[in-house]
């Protein structure tokens, strides 16, 4: 890993504008199971169902016992996770004013809980509600996330221990009384207005662009490497198996970003 770490040193500050892009490796590296790939969520819970708003409202009329099962296993593993040492190097690398902000697909709210200030989240923030009514957000304590979760957790849970649980984390809007739901991005769903916009300026602007625990294959979100690339932006690639951005770019490492920065915090002095 030693050469590796120091081709990474050079070419961070050789860089004066260097933005970070994160997927559900990093994530992943802090205990939320990904999605998609072999062993992820969706092996046992179908998108086509558990993926969309239309489905889950079927799921819950048919098989609210499983809904229940699904909702505790995605809220527990939320709250249960932590940042690891990608998202507290990232945070570091801000402050340190080495990294001018992250553009990430998880909506774990890890990055931000590990000190990052300028954090665009492109499939929204599960801490996060959202007016269907009026639009307006407001975030969601831990703490009430964690209730949620034992309550679909205790046996023989009921569909209307689940309605109860919903109402609970997702209450009614203080602004207008619409309901409110998580502000996540569903299948068939837009990004957040504006997000992929100011996505895509950051990286046509940018001179490095680090791409961490991503495949970038889900668009439109995997735009972001393109466009920097397409911009002259160098590309750092910090994932476990090469991806279709491997042979394009200009350091490739093939170690997880949260083991991989764990040994560069130690080298930069950073702990």
């Amino acid at each position: 890993m030693e050469e590796y770490l120091h081709a990474f040193d050079d070419i961070l500050r050789s860089s004066i504008n260097t933005l970070a892009f994160t997927g559900a490796g990093v994530s992943w590296e802090s205990g939320i199971p990904t999605f998609r790939g072999s062993g992820g969520i969706w092996e046992q819970y179908p998108p086509s169902m558990y993926g969309n708003l239309p489905g889950l409202a079927v799921v819950f009329v048919l098989r609210g016992k499983k809904l229940a099962g699904f909702a505790a296993e995605v809220v527990s593993t939320l709250v249960e996770a932590s940042p690891n040492p990608c998202h507290s190097a990232l945070a570091r690398m801000e402050e340190e004013d080495m990294l001018k902000g992250i553009i990430t697909q998880n909506v774990d709210d890890l990055h931000s809980l590990a000190g990052s200030k300028k954090v665009l989240e492109l499939h929204g923030n599960a801490y996060r509600l959202k007016c269907s009514r009026c639009r307006s957000t407001r975030k969601m304590e831990r703490e009430r996330l964690v209730e949620v979760a034992q309550r679909l957790k205790q046996p023989g849970v009921k569909r209307r221990d689940l309605l109860g649980a919903l109402r609970h984390y997702a209450s009614r809007c203080s602004e207008c009384g619409g309901r409110t739901r998580p502000d996540v991005v569903f299948f068939g769903e837009s990004l957040p207005p504006g997000a992929m916009d100011e996505s895509v300026l950051l990286a046509s602007e940018c001179e490095l662009l680090l791409v961490l625990g991503t495949t970038s294959v889900v668009y439109p979100a995997a735009l972001v490497p393109r466009v920097a690339m397409d911009a002259g932006a160098r590309i750092v690639e910090i994932n476990p198996q090469p991806t279709n951005l491997t042979p394009l770019a200009d350091l490739s490492i093939p170690y997880p970003a949260g083991d991989f920065f764990a040994t560069y915090m130690k080298m930069a002095g950073w702990e």
